[in-house]
């Protein structure tokens, strides 16, 4: 499994970014970086959610990808999954394969909405 550092080094040498550079970016020490990307942090070193969110922005990337990586819950996760607790327990009693089909079923649904949304604004 990918680790949040080794996500980050990807995503920074894609970008044709150096150590230096992405930390002077994101306010932070570029050993902290590289500490980071080398996955030598013990777990209470992680990078908290809001420099996440910086690193993610300073490379122009999905925040929510990192903070999953790092084992942190973003907000927006946190709040849907207790405003509907009996929906997300109900998930995560399903086996692997009931859940591939469920994803499977929401994105065929998510495709045929995408195609019948301007078929229905031609029709006004």
């Amino acid at each position: 499994m990918t680790t949040v550092g080794q996500r980050i080094r990807e995503i920074r040498k894609q970008r044709n970014l150096t150590q230096r550079e992405l930390a002077d970016r994101v306010g932070i020490n570029f050993t902290y970086l590289s500490r980071v990307e080398n996955d030598r942090l013990d777990d209470e070193q992680t990078p908290r959610e809001d420099t996440l969110q910086k690193i993610a922005q300073a490379l122009d990337t999905d925040s929510d990808e990192l903070l999953l990586l790092a084992r942190r819950i973003p907000d927006a996760f946190r709040n849907r999954i207790l405003a509907k607790p009996g929906i997300f327990r109900r998930i995560l009693n399903l086996s692997d394969v009931a859940l591939e089909e469920m994803l499977a079923g929401l994105e065929a649904e998510t495709a045929t909405e995408v195609v019948e949304k301007p078929k229905a604004r031609k029709a006004k």
